[in-house]
């Protein structure tokens, strides 16, 4: 099992919410017949291929809130048309975007875990993992016909490299520090940084969508209250009973807590959003008295 139990470049085009968070489209124009017109599953996605394509491009993301569960979501009719209507899809794939893969069949289409090379039993959050991200920018591009010195493939390979010097470095100073995770979603970048997350019995249990046995909660409690682990992130948009109660008991031991949701946050870029989950995890790990 593979699974890692584990500033930005200015660019013209922004994202806009147009319906509660569920739908949000680059401000090129859409009516422009020289444009590729791109729908992304995830906002994620969508901003990484309008910052590659620029004005080549007009990109719809259907899901942009971090209040939405990407495995439940149902699209409208409108999202469908505009699948209908794309030259080019981006779905994540791994089974965290379904409904997607059975609209996009018929269309030119990335999945990520295709570039990849995901399998069954490993992490599908692959926008945390910076090898990854950079195979898609670069198909992304290959897709829109744009070489490697293209202004938006340079640009964000450019802000890529620094993120990855950052990483590098912060590695050097918390690899094998124990944290805890909520969720398996940032296990590509805590692997990275060479953190060691030390409640993989719990992990394996969320990924495999059960509930975790009281034996396996109360160890996590114990590691928690023991000071066996430094940091806890959780995601917030998958939040259990059980997580609840352990949040509180990482609050009464001391255990910095740190959300971290599956979806880009408004206003961001991929790169600004990963500097800032590497700023959290610098200043809770880097304390005085931790080191």
């Amino acid at each position: 099992m593979r699974f890692s139990l584990p500033s930005a470049a200015v660019f013209a085009l922004c994202f806009g919410v147009l319906s509660s968070g569920v739908l949000s489209v680059s401000q090129a124009s859409a009516e422009s017949t020289d444009v590729t017109r791109i729908v992304a599953a995830e906002n994620v996605w969508g901003d990484i291929a309008a910052q590659i394509g620029g004005p080549r491009v007009v990109v719809d993301s259907i899901l942009s809130s971090p209040d939405l569960d990407p495995r439940r979501f149902e699209p409208s009719p409108a999202m469908v048309l505009k699948v209908k209507q794309a030259d080019l899809i981006i779905l994540n794939g791994a089974g965290f975007d379904s409904w997607m893969d059975r609209m996009a069949h018929s269309k030119s289409t990335i999945r990520i875990a295709s570039i990849a090379g995901w399998r069954d039993d490993e992490n599908p959050h692959f926008w945390f993992d910076p090898v990854v991200v950079d195979r898609v920018a670069r198909d992304i591009a290959h897709q829109l016909r744009l070489d490697d010195s293209s202004g938006g493939l340079a640009s964000f390979e450019s802000d890529l490299a620094r993120l990855q010097t950052r990483i590098v470095r912060l590695r050097q100073r918390i690899r094998e520090t124990p944290i805890a995770v909520t969720d398996p979603l940032p296990g590509g970048l805590t692997e990275e940084l060479g953190l060691v997350t030390e409640n993989s019995a719990f992990l394996l249990a969320v990924m495999n969508g059960v509930e975790p046995e009281p034996a396996i909660v109360a160890q996590f409690e114990n590691d928690l209250k023991n000071g066996q682990i430094k940091l806890l992130i959780y995601n917030p948009q998958t939040a259990t009973s059980s997580v609840s109660h352990l949040l509180e008991v990482a609050k009464e031991a001391g255990v910095p807590c740190m959300p971290l949701t599956e979806t880009l946050p408004p206003g961001l870029h991929w790169q600004d959003w990963m500097a800032q989950i590497l700023d959290g995890i610098e200043s809770h790990l880097l304390k005085p008295d931790l080191h």
